[in-house]
């Protein structure tokens, strides 16, 4: 995992740091330059702002027990980059030279905490440090800077550039000119990852950009093996092997020792035919492609990634919505909150304080910061004036997928909003009132290198969650904040703050069918392993159609979901009617209470990681895909193939994380146990031995309560004993 996707390890090394061009600060960011006047560049800006806040910031005071070996922590470093899909990564030491005399200040940010601070506002919580704090350390003297920048290794992150939009592309003129501020918003979410994660794990971090830093980022190019000299056309610049000089770059330096990255050599035939020759070309090592080129390369932008527009889309969903009489429910009666409010009993809720089954593993705990400081930037004014050109909901539809996909989007869908998408109260029990007309779908995977080398129930799970999240917010964030300068109204709606429900509108949004797993839209490129963002507007878009794909009568020949549930929260049995909806309906209570209370991993995903569409085993093959989707007899086989060629199995090669746990008093200690589960020897169980329990909406949380609501367990096995099949609804609706 900490390779990468470039085959760095076949470039030629050597000891010392060649000579440095002496150019100048890397790339000084100027986020306020635009291509036109609906380009994204301002959409950016407030993104490269939020996680420039981030750059300092205090450990936490005792240092986490993990291993001292150099090398094994800066592998580790660069794997949980890799994870949060960087390009490169790679460590050095920090020679003396390479502190600025006069460091890089983010202006813009500059001035924005100057008027807070002017404002009496809040003080900087994400750095835990006052706002003038902040400020002075960025001006600080270089005597000042020698004194106290006492960090010597670094980590060395960059993000490359998509092909280059085309302005002569109606649904990529947004993007024209964007290539710097993209790379520098996706590499920085990365940066204020690892950056956090450092000081949770007890050591000292700084975040330096190109908008905010204390070093020359080129010169730890150079140090870090990531940068080689050029002087070619009279220039002198630091230029990368693989990527030119089409990548963004951040640095997080730290006190925690790490081992360095010898920096590059010069590059005669022989060394050239090793690292840029057949076997990069062709991959080998698995390596990408060096054939694949930039990524977008031959596609349009607004397609995506996977090849969805080969789907053929139907008129409606393939499990039965009976939209007209689907009830609407409160926030209050999602299972997390109604765990974090009591209802699940005492040691529940005490999990659900501060996130704690996210935050008591460090790494995912490092996520949990952004997600947060991104909550109010999901909603906003609308400028007050319609751009011109914006009316036709086709170009629209179009544009807004191009910008998501060229951001980092997997899968993204769109479709007009039913009322019943729509919690119906508030947490403080007030009434939400459907306020947009459209839905935007923004699906992120997971990451199927981390989940090949998880259990799916291990130390992993939240962080992959968390992760998925995260890009999916500021992604979303950012394309919203641009809908709303052409002038329409737009809302972000995250894990952290959301009005809708995300799984009826990525149904409608045709990105999926509902699957085994119950309350979960199944996609066929990335299966169960994505998290989702929704951006609800009234921004005039096309919406698209559901999709068949032939995973009903696929999940009804498979049960290896139910099977591999640690707490038989899936069912063997048929579908029922529940609100409205046809589906496999799970047992959410029994869902939550294992994933809040998990003591031997965070959270759980263990119905993604086994299912055959997680497109590990035999649907990794395109023959096998193609037969899963179009020709029914082959099902019920592939399905028992999929565990035969061991789908679903951990692959020790992929496992980059360390076991982490926290005490009652936020320390960080090694995990007493690990959920390291291969295949389940349990047979399929008699579905009508199985305990199921639901709460439909007449037996719903109400939508404010002071006091905890308690679950009645005995009531919620009869509902869902007594529920009507969905053969039993159609007839009884004739």
């Amino acid at each position: 995992m900490h390779l990468g996707p470039f085959p760095l390890e076949r470039l030629a090394r050597q000891d010392s740091v060649p000579e440095y061009p002496a150019s100048g600060k890397h790339r000084v960011q100027d986020t306020t330059e635009s291509s036109g006047p609906a380009s994204m560049t301002e959409a950016f800006r407030e993104y490269i702002d939020l996680f420039d806040r981030m750059r300092l910031g205090d450990p936490v005071p005792n240092q986490a027990p993990i291993p001292s070996d150099p090398q094994e922590r800066a592998d580790h470093l660069k794997a949980g980059c890799y994870n949060l899909d960087v390009s490169m990564a790679a460590t050095c030491a920090i020679p003396e030279q390479a502190i600025l005399a006069e460091p890089i200040i983010n202006e813009s940010l500059a001035q924005a905490q100057e008027k807070e601070y002017q404002a009496g506002s809040a003080t900087n919580v994400m750095a835990e440090t006052t706002v003038r704090e902040g400020q002075e350390a960025w001006k600080r003297s270089l005597e000042d800077v020698k004194k106290e920048f006492n960090h010597g290794f670094a980590l060395v992150l960059l993000v490359e550039y998509t092909r280059e939009p085309d302005p002569d592309v109606a649904s990529e003129a947004w993007l024209v000119g964007t290539q710097a501020q993209r790379a520098a918003v996706r590499v920085a979410e990365a940066a204020a990852v690892m950056v956090n994660y450092i000081r949770f794990l007890g050591f000292e971090a700084t975040l330096h950009t190109a908008t905010a830093s204390d070093i020359d980022l080129d010169y730890l190019l150079l140090c870090s093996g990531l940068g080689e000299a050029n002087g070619r056309n009279g220039s002198s610049t630091v230029r990368n092997p693989y990527l030119g000089d089409q990548f963004g770059m951040a640095v997080v330096s730290t006190t925690m020792e790490l081992a360095a990255d010898e920096p590059l050599a010069g590059r005669g035939f022989m060394d050239s035919l090793k690292s840029h020759g057949p076997g990069w070309w062709l991959g080998l090592g698995g390596a990408r492609p060096g054939y694949k080129g930039r990524l977008f390369k031959n596609r349009p932008l607004h397609l995506g990634p996977y090849p969805m527009e080969n789907l053929k889309p139907q008129e409606t969903t393939t499990t039965l919505i009976d939209k007209p009489n689907v009830p609407r429910i409160p926030k209050r009666h999602d299972m997390f909150l109604r765990a974090a409010l009591g209802d699940l009993g005492k040691k529940p809720q005490k999990e659900l304080e501060n996130f704690r089954m996210i935050t008591k593993s460090p790494y995912g705990h490092a996520m949990i910061p952004p997600l947060g400081a991104m909550v109010p930037l999901q909603y906003g004014k609308e400028a007050d004036e319609i751009a011109p050109g914006t009316d036709d909901p086709k170009k629209n539809a179009e544009a807004i997928k191009a910008a998501l996909y060229y951001m980092g989007a997997d899968m993204v869908g769109i479709c007009e909003l039913p009322d019943y998408v729509w919690y119906s109260h508030d947490t403080d029990g007030s009434e939400i009132k459907p306020y947009h007309k459209y839905g935007i779908a923004i699906l992120v995977d997971q990451g199927y290198e981390t989940m090949e080398g998880a259990s799916g129930d291990d130390w992993i799970s939240g962080a992959q969650s968390m992760r998925a999240y995260l890009r999916a917010q500021l992604i979303g964030g950012v394309v919203g904040a641009h809908i709303r300068s052409l002038g329409y109204s737009a809302r972000g709606h995250s894990v952290m703050d959301q009005d809708v429900l995300h799984i009826p509108i990525i149904l409608e949004a045709g990105l999926g069918e509902l699957s085994r797993i119950g309350e979960l839209v199944l996609n066929p490129y990335v299966g169960p392993r994505f998290k989702s963002g929704i951006i609800t507007t009234d921004l005039p878009l096309l919406p698209d159609k559901p999709i068949d794909f032939g995973l009903q009568d696929f999940c009804e020949k498979c049960t290896k979901c139910a099977r591999e549930c640690p707490c038989q929260a899936i069912p063997y049995g048929d579908k029922i009617m529940f609100n409205g909806y046809e589906m496999w309906k799970p047992d959410v209570e029994k869902c939550a209470r294992y994933r809040i209370t998990n003591s031997a991993g965070a959270l759980c995903g263990r119905c993604m990681k086994t299912c055959p569409w997680n497109i590990e085993g035999v649907l990794a093959e395109k023959p096998f895909l193609w037969a899963a989707m179009n020709l029914p007899f082959t099902r019920k086989w592939i399905a028992r193939l999929d565990d035969k060629v061991g789908n679903g199995l951990i692959n020790p090669v992929k496992k980059w994380w360390w076991d982490l746990d926290s005490d009652e008093q936020g320390n960080i200690i090694p995990a007493k146990r690990t959920n390291r589960r291969q295949f389940s020897t349990r047979t399929n169980m008699d579905p009508e031995k199985q305990t199921m329990g639901c709460y439909p909406a007449d037996i719903a949380s109400p939508p404010v309560s002071e006091q905890p609501v308690i679950l009645h367990r005995k009531i919620a096995v009869q509902k869902y004993k007594s529920a009507e099949s969905p053969e039993e609804y159609k007839a009884r609706m004739k």
